[in-house]
């Protein structure tokens, strides 16, 4: 249920722990007079006196005893982000100091805010759509300056902006329709057709461009799966941990060592990745080894980018993978490892595999690391540093939205041609329009809202 946003809530803004500065923020009616009670400013103005967004120098007070001093902002409404009487006081950042101050406030009049509040009430009460609150709690997990950059624009509306004029589209062809429905004409079954047929078709075209975002966007977000697989002993542990730069898989010369899917995370290149050690591929009679390998099998299918490691000394061509998985529709790099052990001799590939992006390297060599880094940012990005301009789904949640609003399309379309009444045509479009509402917050359920605004910290 969503909470009422009637009464004054407080809570700690910054992330738990000893620091040089904390803030407790409070947003609702009573904010000031809340603080009132518990800061006295240096100069000796008056809180309710204090200028608008500007940082007052004072001290918390407990008892008639000052507790600590600290600066106090007043945001008053609508300019906040609430866009309600907002305070922040800093203080200093002891993890029992901002506690106490906090339970001052919370003596004071206020309520312990619960998680996500604050943007809950920014959306709640008009400032941000539903985006750009989702946006607000993206910035603060984002791993990546690519990630960033693409929050950013969600949080300047840009995502909002594109929807809406999707919707704007379907409204007018609803307009159209209804036209037709209110206004008959003799002899005339549809008088808007053609005008009906292309804005449809604008319709589609936007919606299909904003859906096809959805799968760069949330891999942006939680990470592109890079899936290191080939025979045992070929250097796939090697290899991870020359690219996340440490020794997280174990290595050692004996096949079968990794006998079990290994996941850490890193950034290639600015963008997030989850790099996946595999057990070898091969024929075993060995419980274990086979359960490792099943594993293996279900890593690759999940996989965005597939790197196939390939020992140059003891090479075997063999991935044992034709007929368990379907590589095709899934980027591969051929990875040749052990330069170093093979020489400078030429390294001919079977003619099945020439037409692979393949690269030669040493595990051992940080520029061939360097190298391999860039040959997978290249994969998995497009050669693309920012989204300057680009608006993406960023999350399930939207992209299961925007299918709906295009399944709500098809049927409308289909009533169209078969001729079932301008009636059932602005059901369809009706559909269409809720299903748009959904990602931007305008027709989202409330549990649904519940759901997204629990993810966040109780500071924001």
């Amino acid at each position: 249920m969503i909470s009422s946003h009637e009464d004054t809530i407080a809570g700690i803004a910054t992330a738990p722990g000893n620091a040089g500065v904390a803030i407790i923020r409070i947003s609702g009616d009573l904010s000031l007079t809340v603080a009132d009670q518990i800061f006295k400013a240096k100069s000796g103005v008056l809180l309710q006196q204090l200028k608008n967004r500007v940082l007052t120098y004072g001290w918390v007070e407990k008892e008639g005893n000052q507790l600590d001093e600290v600066l106090l902002c007043v945001m008053r409404k609508p300019h906040s982000f609430t866009a309600e009487d907002v305070v922040e006081i800093h203080c200093h950042g002891g993890i029992y100091l901002s506690s106490i101050i906090l339970n001052l406030v919370l003596d004071a009049g206020a309520r312990m805010a619960n998680p996500g509040e604050f943007t809950q009430r920014a959306f709640l009460n008009g400032r941000i759509d539903l985006t750009q609150a989702e946006a607000t709690n993206d910035i603060i997990q984002a791993r990546s300056l690519l990630e960033i950059n693409m929050v950013v624009n969600q949080l300047k509306g840009k995502l909002f902006q594109r929807i809406s004029a999707v919707k704007e589209e379907v409204a007018w062809i609803l307009a159209l329709v209804n036209a037709d429905i209110d206004f008959p004409e003799e002899d005339q079954v549809f008088t808007h057709l053609d005008q009906v047929r292309e804005n449809m078709a604008t319709a589609r075209s936007n919606l299909t461009q904003l859906i096809g975002s959805a799968d760069r966007g949330i891999k942006i977000r939680e990470g592109y799966k890079i899936v290191l697989t080939g025979k045992p002993n070929v250097g796939k542990s090697s290899i991870m941990n020359g690219l996340l730069e440490e020794s997280r898989a174990i290595v050692n010369k004996i096949p079968g060592t990794t006998r079990d899917t290994i996941e850490e995370s890193c950034t290639i290149e600015g963008i997030p990745a989850s790099l996946i050690d595999t057990a070898g591929i091969h024929e075993t009679l060995d419980t274990i080894e086979q359960e490792g390998i099943k594993r293996a099998l279900a890593a690759i299918e999940q996989a965005d980018l597939v790197l196939w490691v390939i020992d140059m000394v003891n090479p075997s061509f063999e991935n044992q993978l034709e007929n368990r998985v379907n590589l095709s529709h899934i980027p591969t790099i051929v990875v040749l490892n052990k330069r170093d052990l093979h020489g400078p001799e030429p390294f001919p590939l079977p003619d099945f595999m020439s037409t692979k992006k393949h690269i030669t390297i040493s595990a051992k060599a940080e520029k061939d690391m360097d190298m391999l880094r860039k040959e997978i940012y290249q994969q998995i990005s497009g050669q693309e540093t920012h989204l300057p301009e680009e608006t993406l789904l960023t999350n399930l949640r939207q992209k299961k939205s925007a299918e709906g609003a295009l399944e709500f399309l098809d049927r409308a379309e289909k009533t169209l041609e078969q001729g079932m009444g301008q009636e059932l045509l602005a059901i369809d479009l009706l559909q269409i329009l809720q299903a748009l509402g959904e990602i931007v917050g305008e027709t989202t359920p409330d549990d649904m809202l519940n759901q997204i605004f629990d993810g966040f910290c109780i500071g924001k």
